[in-house]
């Protein structure tokens, strides 16, 4: 039901998304999500969020990157692979509540800052362990959330992965292809 909700947050909204729609796109039995969300939709979207923040972090956790380059591609990936299953319709939930948080404003707004604030925080930690300076990281991993983000509607208002693949290349800019010293020019 949670990955459910999810989905349809992202793609839907969080107003959009009844406990209904959770229960057809779930196949679970209808009681189930009031047993399991005794406290209403706003419990139903906390629990989309955490499990959609849990994917990300889990992903950039598994990430293997070897470079900074590596690591972006892996990031990048995550998204990309939404986008392609989704036909371009997928969104992001934490981005699905930020933007339709209506009468749910009251702490939802700071759990979505917070899962956000995670995302970068945790990209650009592996960053700085691939040798970016710091400053530069977070700048970095601030950046690629925020694109990867815009990156996901635009590909919705298109029904295309071609929005992502753009951001994609223009972020691959922003990292080093390699690991080690930059070399410093030679004395004459």
């Amino acid at each position: 039901m949670v990955r459910s909700a999810a989905a349809l947050i992202g793609t839907h909204g969080l107003s959009a998304t009844s406990f209904s729609d959770v229960v057809s796109h779930s196949g679970a039995p209808r009681g189930s999500i009031y047993h399991h969300f005794p406290d209403g939709k706003r419990q139903l979207a906390e629990s989309a969020i955490d499990w959609t923040s849990n994917q990300v972090l889990g992903h950039l956790g598994a990430c293997q990157a070897t470079t900074p380059s590596d690591l972006l591609a892996c990031f990048i990936d995550l998204w990309r692979r939404s986008v392609l299953a989704s036909r371009g319709s997928s969104g992001c939930a934490v981005a699905g509540v930020a933007i339709d948080i209506g009468a749910f404003e009251d702490d939802l707004i700071g759990l979505v800052r917070t899962t956000f604030h995670s995302w970068v925080s945790e990209l650009a930690r592996r960053l700085h362990e691939l040798r970016v300076p710091s400053d530069r990281a977070r700048s970095i991993a601030f950046t690629a959330v925020a694109g990867m983000e815009g990156a996901l509607i635009l590909c919705r208002a298109e029904g295309s992965s071609r929005p992502l693949e753009a951001v994609a290349v223009e972020l691959m800019r922003l990292v080093p292809r390699k690991t080690g010293r930059t070399r410093r020019p030679r004395a004459r």
